[in-house]
C-alpha cells in the first residue's frame, strides 16, 4: 500500500487554544488509559548501532548510540562531551481521545510493540514500531548530517484507525551537558526548541539542543521539565518551566507537537540533535 505523507492538517483551532492546552496540563495531568507493551524479550542493547561524524581533528565532531527500538542512548560531542543522564531519551504518543498514552524513554516504557528494523547503513536506521492494541505506527529515520555534526529525526505517525484523531508527539531528553547536572547547568526553551548547558566558571561551555527542523501547521513548542524523567505525553507540559528557563537543578528537555492525524494517514516532524 503506498504512503501518503501529509502535515498535520490545520490545527487552527488547537493553535488558537495552545495557551488553553498548555494551561490545562500544567494546572493537572489527566487521567488516560495506559496499554500494556507487548513482550519482546531481552531489553535492549544501548548501543545497538554506532554512528560517527570527524575524528579528534575535525571541527566537527559527533558520535551517538541508537538503540533497536529508536532511542537515543548516547550523544558525544565534541568528543569526550557527553551529553544525556541516567533517565534515557525518547518518545511519547498520546492519543486525545480516549486519552491513550504510549513512551518509550529508555528506562521506562508502556504500550509499545515490538520495534522492526526497515534498513540500516552507516550513516541511518529506520525503525518501525507499531502500539501494542495495533491503533497507531511510528517510524522514525534516524540520520547523522555530516555538515553540521548534528542528528536528523524524522518521525512519521500513522493512524491505523477508521477515524481522525487528535495526537500529541513527543521527544524527550534528560540532558546533562558535559556530563554535569544542579548547580552547573543552565536550560531554556523557545517555540522552535530546547536546550541545556554546562556554566561552570572559567571553562568552556558545552550544551546540547534540541529543534524543530521542518514545516509545522499545528501546536508545537519546546519545554524545560523540572525534572529528569520523562514526561506522560498527554500532559507533555505538566512539569514546563512557566518562564522557558531555569538553572542550578537537574532538569531535562521535551519538543512537543499536537494535531489532527486524519484516518489511515501518515503525518510527519523532523527534529534535530546539535551540540553547543
Amino acid at each position: 500500500m503506498k504512503r501518503i505523507v501529509y502535515s498535520f492538517l490545520p490545527v487552527l483551532i488547537i493553535a488558537a487554544f495552545a495557551p488553553l492546552l498548555v494551561g490545562q496540563q500544567m494546572a493537572a495531568s489527566p487521567t488516560v488509559t495506559i496499554t500494556q507493551a507487548a513482550p519482546s524479550g531481552a531489553a535492549p542493547d544501548l548501543c545497538s548501532h554506532l554512528f560517527k561524524v570527524g575524528n579528534s581533528s575535525s571541527s566537527l565532531q559527533l558520535q551517538y548510540c541508537v538503540t533497536a527500538n529508536g532511542n537515543i542512548s548516547s550523544i558525544e560531542t565534541p568528543f569526550g562531551h557527553f551529553h544525556l543522564g541516567a533517565q534515557g531519551e525518547g518518545y511519547g504518543l498520546c492519543q486525545e481521545s480516549p486519552a491513550t498514552e504510549y513512551h518509550d524513554y529508555i528506562v521506562i516504557a508502556s504500550g509499545w510493540g515490538a520495534a522492526q528494523i526497515v534498513s540500516a547503513t552507516n550513516s541511518a536506521i529506520k525503525i518501525s514500531r507499531s502500539t501494542a492494541d495495533g491503533n497507531w505506527t511510528l517510524v522514525q529515520t534516524i540520520s547523522k548530517v555530516a555538515a553540521t555534526a548534528s542528528i536528523k529525526i524524522v518521525m512519521a505517525l500513522t493512524n491505523n484507525q477508521s477515524v481522525d484523531k487528535v495526537a500529541y508527539l513527543v521527544r524527550f531528553a534528560d540532558v546533562d551537558p558535559d556530563g554535569k547536572q544542579s548547580t552547573d547547568i543552565a536550560s531554556g526553551s523557545s517555540f522552535q526548541s530546547a536546550f541545556a548547558w554546562q556554566v561552570m566558571f572559567d571553562t568552556l561551555h558545552y550544551g546540547l539542543r534540541l529543534e524543530n527542523a521542518g514545516k509545522w501547521s499545528g501546536y508545537q513548542q519546546g519545554f524545560v521539565q523540572s525534572g529528569p524523567g520523562g514526561p506522560n505525553p498527554c500532559a507533555f507540559a505538566f512539569n514546563a518551566l512557566p518562564y522557558g528557563y531555569g538553572g542550578a537543578f537537574d532538569s531535562s528537555l521535551v519538543y512537543a507537537y499536537a494535531g489532527v492525524v486524519p484516518a489511515h494517514k501518515t503525518v510527519s516532524v523532523t527534529l534535530n540533535y546539535h551540540g553547543m
